[in-house]
């Protein structure tokens, strides 16, 4: 993905939300009306339910997001729910973050989506889109080592 503007403010956006929602899947009730979003960042809330108060980056983000897609934004609760452990939607499973070998301001997201070439992913499309991203590329299935060979250069 290529950031808009600084990328490890990208980056840390991007792990404050997965960070939130991860301690959510491992303790929260989805069985529940409503999954709580207190500890998600509000902008990210803000950004599901439309609200105008969102920060630029998320409401460019989301603009993207809808433009790229043809869909409209995920409502809070729908998005909560594809990390219900339970649910077993969610076809990934965050890896690691880094930036492109390349030095340019592009990042790589690594996921674990134990080998399968097809997986859902749209709710991690507009993470990714409404952290700030000008363009999300879909997802090339590689090996480990790809990940190796980046980190050793």
């Amino acid at each position: 993905m290529n950031p808009n503007g600084d990328p490890e403010a990208y980056a840390g956006r991007l792990r404050e939300v997965f960070a939130a929602v991860f301690a959510l899947a491992a303790h929260v009730d989805f069985d529940e009306d409503e999954v709580r979003v207190d500890t998600l960042p509000d902008w990210f809330v803000q950004v599901c339910v439309g609200g105008a108060a969102a920060d630029s980056f998320a409401v460019d983000g989301r603009a993207r997001y809808t433009g790229r897609t043809g869909d409209g934004p995920w409502e809070i609760q729908d998005w909560l729910s594809r990390f219900d452990p339970e649910l077993e939607a969610r076809g990934w499973a965050f890896w690691d973050l880094t930036r492109s070998a390349d030095g340019g301001g592009r990042l790589n997201l690594w996921l674990d989506t134990w080998g399968e070439p097809f997986f859902s992913w749209e709710e991690l499309r507009w993470l990714l889109y409404t952290c700030g991203a000008d363009s999300v590329a879909d997802p090339v299935v590689t090996k480990s080592d790809s990940w190796a060979q980046e980190q050793s250069a």
